[in-house]
């Protein structure tokens, strides 16, 4: 997964202007530069990005990991969008563009004259998406952090051990929803656009989180019932939870009666299989505690490793626990082709690009996220005239 110039990726030729920060914007366009678009972020002079004064910073080369997760492959032009010369320079950027992202706070956009219809005037073939915490409605103009999301939508209800509080999911499930509806809205406006010409995108956190309940909404609606909290429990299905083995945790999916059966031959227990209490998983479900207290000691015999070679060779879905340290220490990462050859501050960076393989193209890049305004000149040099250059390099509001 290089940038080699013989290279063939999907987004080839496309032109992106970023105008976003923190995760959910940045997801969405560190996407689109994985597919190959030309995507130029937009920060504000002397500030930029604010992820870029979040550490911790990697290595000695100045960039926060935060920032250089969700940033790669990039160019960055300064320019305050708020001034009267910023604003004219955008529209002018835009002229020349295929896609413009933006996650500012709803209104900010139009109240600096960069609206979709102000832009569209420039560039009818424009396609402009704009991420928010909300559609149209009662919680419109609310404050969208990831947090806020997910409490509102569910998510937060759901996880965590049913006898303890809600918990947030330990990922940004809310931000990260929201810029993969928003890669993919953006890649259908392109795919359609030579029938329907430019259009406007919104694409929200609240509506797409709530879209991720899938099946979890659907026995709520069946039922009336809120989705009950249960750790790492299933209320459907049973042994399928977390176990502490011998020296970690170890996750347990056993979601059949052949696989039920390859189980208890693995743990060296084939006795379960008949006991009546065990018999079909509605039977385990119902006895749901006693099994436990019957598998606990079992799985705490034994290494997390140990039960994951056990597991594998009887074809047993199960697996340690692993944490974000060994996760990259992984083979299958390597094995599997995703992972950028990145290295910043002599720190290397083996972060996932897009992490789906093509037969006729090739995606990710290996270009280190970008300096502060490190492409201001090259990007400005290429869309404005001397005089409005000045204009912006000065500051003139």
């Amino acid at each position: 997964m290089t940038e080699a110039d013989t290279a063939r990726r999907p987004l080839d030729g496309v032109r992106v202007l970023d105008c976003t920060q923190m995760l959910a914007g940045p997801f969405a366009t560190q996407l689109l530069a994985d597919l190959g678009a030309e995507v130029v972020k937009i920060e504000r002079p002397e500030v930029g990005d604010i992820t870029r004064a979040v550490g911790p910073a990697v290595g000695d080369s100045g960039v926060s990991s935060y920032f250089a997760s969700l940033n790669r492959g990039k160019r960055s032009v300064e320019l305050d969008l708020s001034t009267a010369s910023g604003a004219a320079a955008f529209e002018r950027l835009a002229a020349a563009a295929d896609v413009v992202v933006e996650n500012y706070r709803p209104g900010t956009m139009e109240e600096w004259g960069l609206e979709y219809d102000d832009l569209r005037t420039v560039n009818e073939e424009l396609i402009y998406c704009s991420i928010s915490g909300f559609l149209e409605g009662t919680n419109r103009d609310l404050a969208a952090f990831d947090m806020v999301v997910q409490a509102l939508s569910g998510s937060m209800s759901v996880t965590g051990e049913a006898d303890g509080p809600p918990a947030r999911p330990g990922i940004p499930i809310g931000d990260i929803s929201a810029g993969m509806y928003a890669g993919l809205c953006v890649v259908t406006a392109l795919y359609v656009r030579d029938r329907h010409g430019g259009q406007r995108i919104e694409v929200p956190m609240f509506e797409g989180l709530v879209s991720w309940l899938t099946e979890r909404a659907g026995r709520t609606l069946a039922t009336g019932d809120p989705y009950p909290r249960m750790g790492t429990a299933h209320p459907s299905l049973a042994p399928y939870r977390a176990f502490e083995t011998a020296d970690g945790w170890f996750a347990v999916a056993v979601g059949s009666e052949g696989t039920w059966e390859a189980f208890c031959e693995a743990v060296d227990r084939p006795d379960l299989a008949a006991d009546p209490r065990f018999a079909t998983n509605a039977d385990r479900v119902e006895h749901r505690e006693e099994l436990t207290a019957t598998l606990e000691p079992l799985l705490a015999e034994r290494s997390a490793d140990e039960w994951f070679d056990l597991f594998r060779d009887a074809d047993v879905p199960g697996a340690p626990i692993r944490d974000t340290a060994e996760v990259f220490a992984d083979p299958q990462l390597r094995d599997s082709a995703v992972t950028s050859d990145l290295s910043l501050g002599g720190v290397d960076m083996p972060l996932v690009q897009f992490p789906a393989l093509f037969s006729e193209v090739d995606t990710g890049t290996d270009r280190k996220p970008p300096r502060l305004g490190e492409h201001t000149d090259a990007v400005l040099d290429r869309a404005l005239d001397e005089d409005a250059r000045r204009s912006v390099r000065d500051g003139e509001p």
